[in-house]
């Protein structure tokens, strides 16, 4: 996982091959393949570790939150901590554009945004938002999508742009978030 992780960090995903990977390890092809069948599952097992440490990022969050921390500071609280979980921005980025790589991978990717859009809302209701439960499940869908539109970019992005773009980001999130306390 390392290596695979160390080598998407200087290629893309079409460069990522099963025998580099291996070598990189330096562990034997076969054993390898004991293991991983073939390069989408190596793929499917760095993505679902990151899909991890975003959960863990929700659980933790669920258990501090409280009504009078707010919903802007809990929010500040969550995108920060997404954007410092283990798996790098470039490893994150590649990883979203090797979704489309097979049905597997597209329904890992579609089941947990559900569910991550999901906790957004249940977040949202806790922080006593005046939308409906289905206006906040909308609300927590598009805020996931659009902070997982800004991978892309902060992982292009270097030094104090990546800062200011992250800050600009998170600002636009907290205040789309804020429609729903409006």
């Amino acid at each position: 996982m390392l290596a695979a992780s160390t080598l998407l960090t200087t290629n893309s995903v079409d460069k990522l091959t099963t025998r580099r990977i291996s070598e990189l390890a330096d562990v034997n092809i076969a054993t390898l393949y004991q293991f991983f069948p073939n390069k989408e599952a190596i793929i499917f097992a760095l993505y679902q570790r990151w899909l991890n440490e975003m959960d863990d990022v929700f659980d933790r969050m669920e258990m501090k939150q409280s009504k009078q921390m707010g919903w802007r500071k809990l929010f500040i609280k969550i995108f920060d901590a997404l954007n410092q979980v283990q798996t790098e921005l470039i490893v994150r980025d590649r990883l979203l554009k090797a979704m489309g790589m097979n049905e597997d991978l597209r329904q890992l990717d579609l089941d947990h945004s559900i569910v991550l859009s999901k906790r957004l809302a249940k977040l949202m209701a806790n922080q006593e938002s005046h939308l409906s439960e289905c206006e906040l499940q909308e609300h927590g869908t598009l805020i996931f999508h659009f902070e997982r539109a800004l991978v892309t970019p902060l992982a292009n992005a270097k030094g104090d742009d990546q800062e200011v773009l992250y800050k600009k980001g998170r600002d636009f999130l907290l205040e789309m978030i804020s429609l729903a306390f409006r």
